[in-house]
């Protein structure tokens, strides 16, 4: 399953089109950018099904136009880069990436990589209409499909944030209180370490694209029907 649009960014020229070339053999339609801010000047920045993204991009960092794509788009977004720095993964998966593969790659594996990706988000949007379930006292959260995640005190604390929002931001200054931490600046990664941990405990289970994202520097939102189970107080 591979999306019929798909955007890159990279700065390399000859690995871009290298790229294209064999992605457009897949029957997808591609563009290319040389830069996140020739992407963000085009008349239709935001109307592609994928994206992949390198990190080391001159003018808007692949990190923020990431953010960017997150704030207008649900496409998927598989990052390749060869940026090996500490934490880079999870920056990334915290940015909205659905996936992160490193430098050098096979053409194969990308393929790959877009497929697993795609027919995630293709099952998440089918399920969107059925909500997930969180049960407080229990410490759980039940998927659309009947999947129980256990949770932990922050994670209840945190998803318990979410029903009451009905699809709206929760900010980050609501959730540092809620968890009784202080509220700093964006370079503070508590928070974002929290929200990652809980993303992986519901991957672990589900197998599935958490709807569960970040909103730059703003906030999160869950993308998703989210609701208290009944015998909740």
């Amino acid at each position: 399953m591979l999306p019929a649009t798909l955007t890159i960014v990279d700065d390399d020229a000859d690995y871009r089109e290298y790229l294209a070339e064999h992605l457009r053999g897949q029957d997808i339609r591609v563009r290319t950018f040389a830069d996140g801010n020739r992407l963000l000047a085009d008349p239709d920045p935001f109307g592609d099904a994928f994206y992949i993204i390198d990190l080391m991009l001159p003018g808007v960092g692949g990190e923020e136009l990431i953010r960017i794509l997150r704030l207008r788009s649900d496409a998927g977004v598989l990052v390749v880069t060869g940026k090996a720095e500490s934490g880079v993964f999870e920056n990334v998966l915290t940015a909205g990436a659905d996936m992160h593969v490193a430098k050098p790659v096979s053409l194969e594996q990308i393929t790959l990589a877009i497929e697993a990706v795609y027919r995630r988000i293709v099952r998440q949007r089918d399920d969107s209409q059925r909500a997930w379930l969180l049960d407080p006292e229990r410490q759980r959260l039940t998927s659309p499909e009947g999947e129980l995640i256990e949770l932990g005190d922050n994670d209840v604390t945190i998803l318990s944030c979410f029903p009451p929002a009905n699809g709206g931001v929760v900010p980050r200054e609501t959730l540092c209180e809620r968890l009784g931490r202080p509220v700093l600046d964006t370079s503070d990664n508590g928070l974002h370490a929290m929200i990652y941990r809980l993303r992986r405990r519901i991957e672990k289970v589900t197998g599935a694209v958490v709807p569960l994202q970040s909103q730059s520097r703003v906030g999160y939102v869950f993308k998703a029907p989210i609701k208290l189970y009944a015998g909740s107080r």
